[in-house]
């Protein structure tokens, strides 16, 4: 190449370097008005004060009567005064007398009816005029027969008849004593024949009798003792009726006593329960007034709150868009400074002559200025919008939480090969507990590590990094456990860019 295209060519160069710094000049300024214009309306919005229209609200119903007395605290037994009907009951059977204690045997007075009676056979005779009659008869008989066998048969027949007549008349004799001494044997049977029955009834009468007697005297005893027996019976029974009458009073009189105190207790206890239920019912009433009146206080609160919310958002949302805007500008300016540096690469590549000298001065160049920015160690986690990312693993156009507490864009995403060996990371512990690791030239807050004391509880130095990373977003850098930390990137190139300069 001509001496004279490589003065072009630097001219060239030159003047889009110029170009470029303008611009990253220009856009760094916008950056920095926007900056100073959110700073501004933050200040603003936060000395803005809203007040709670609802703040002084109270409860109507704080005064609300809440004390009821118990209408049937004074309640009496009305059967407390009570008594017992059956006390005097007294035993109507005490008095009773056996009946049949007086009663007398109705046999004993008897007389045996048959003890007076005669035999009326004994004195029975022999009627001897049958006997008379009977022997006139033969008598007559004979006299007759003699007085007709007279004349026939002489002296001598008649004799003989008369012989044998005498004979006949002693045979009717016998015969008629015969029957005489019958009669008499009979009269005899019948006499003893009647003394036996007289004396079998004089027997019967007075073993009757004898019964009888017994009879009635055996029933006049059981009469007595059943008397006696019925007349205990009905005292014991008179007695018995009248205790549990008394008894049964007294019970009547106790249950009375205890229904009416246990319907009193009852009614008493019904009332406390009813005036706590009163009392209930207002309080409850008092809290719901009370509640009424303190969501009336936070929905006020949170009126305000979602007020100055919305304000936020409006100014911030607007701030920080100009913001974005002018973030997005100098990443674009610092892109191109970026890509100008990296046509200057070439175009000193294409010079034979200075070729490694060149390239050995951008590489030392950018190798020295890393040296001084470590940036964020290997497994950090990068706070997202909801969870967080191990830096590791966001890639340009991932959202993230950035400096400034709003999502923003990952615009670039630098890695770098770094020397375990040395101690240059910071474990920064603040007050609120969050912890920050970075190298020490790393910015939190706008300050490095190893200078930052500001809310810095401990600092740990450690070293056995092997890659660390950074990120360029659409504000000025990102949050690690809610702790703002600076994106290096533009600040390293603006150091790369100056040492070319120099060179």
């Amino acid at each position: 190449m001509g001496k004279k295209a490589k003065r072009n060519q630097a001219r060239t160069m030159n003047r889009m370097n110029a170009a470029a710094q303008e611009q990253f000049d220009y856009f760094k300024g916008q950056q920095e008005i926007a900056q100073a214009q959110v700073d501004e309306t933050r200040a603003d919005y936060e000395a803005f004060e809203f007040t709670n229209p609802f703040a002084d609200a109270q409860n109507p119903f704080a005064d609300i009567q809440t004390e009821f007395d118990n209408i049937y605290g004074g309640m009496e037994n009305v059967y407390a005064g009570a008594q017992n009907v059956a006390a005097g009951a007294q035993n109507m059977f005490a008095g009773a007398q056996n009946a049949y204690a007086g009663l007398t045997n109705q046999f004993a007075g008897l007389e045996n009816m048959y003890e007076g009676m005669e035999n009326r056979f004994e004195d029975m005779t022999v009627d001897m005029r049958a006997a008379e009659f009977q022997a006139q008869q033969g008598q007559q008989q004979q006299a007759n027969i003699m007085q007709g066998l007279r004349g026939a048969a002489g002296t001598s027949g008649v004799a003989g008849l008369a012989q044998a007549m005498a004979s006949q008349g002693a045979m009717q004799s016998q015969q008629i004593a015969a029957g005489i001494g019958q009669q008499e044997r009979q009269n005899q049977m019948l006499a003893a024949q009647e003394g036996s029955r007289i004396d079998q009834l004089q027997r019967g009468a007075g073993m009757q009798l004898q019964q009888l007697e017994a009879t009635g005297a055996a029933d006049l005893q059981a009469r007595q003792a059943a008397g006696a027996m019925q007349t205990q019976q009905m005292q014991m029974s008179g007695a018995e009726r009248a205790q549990q009458l008394r008894i049964e009073g007294a019970a009547a009189q106790q249950e009375m006593i205890l229904g009416g105190e246990e319907r009193v207790q009852a009614a008493v206890l019904a009332g406390e329960s009813e005036a706590r239920a009163l009392e209930i019912s207002q309080e409850n009433i008092q809290a719901e007034g009370e509640w009424a009146a303190e969501m009336a206080i936070m929905e006020g609160d949170a009126a305000v709150q979602a007020a100055e919310a919305s304000q936020l958002a409006t100014l911030l949302g607007m701030d920080y868009g100009v913001l974005a805007g002018a973030n997005q500008g100098v990443s674009q300016a610092m892109a191109n400074q970026m890509s100008g540096l990296g046509m200057q690469a070439n175009m000193y590549g294409s010079q034979a002559s200075s070729t490694m000298s060149t390239i050995g001065g951008i590489a030392g160049a950018a190798l020295s200025t890393k040296t001084m920015f470590v940036c964020i160690p290997k497994g950090t986690n990068i706070d997202s919008v909801d969870k967080t990312i191990a830096i590791e693993d966001i890639k340009p156009g991932d959202v993230v939480i950035g400096y400034d507490g709003s999502p923003v864009k990952v615009l670039q995403k630098h890695e770098y090969l770094e020397d375990p060996t040395k101690e240059r990371f910071y474990k920064v512990k603040f007050d609120n507990g969050s912890i920050v690791d970075v190298c020490d030239m790393h910015r939190i807050r706008g300050v490095r590590s190893k200078d930052i004391t500001e809310n810095v509880t401990v600092k740990e130095v450690y070293g056995g990094v092997e890659f660390s990373y950074d990120l360029l977003t659409e504000d000025l850098g990102y949050r690690i456990d809610s702790i703002p930390v600076n994106s290096m990137i533009e600040e390293l190139a603006l150091a790369i860019s100056e040492k070319l300069k120099n060179k």
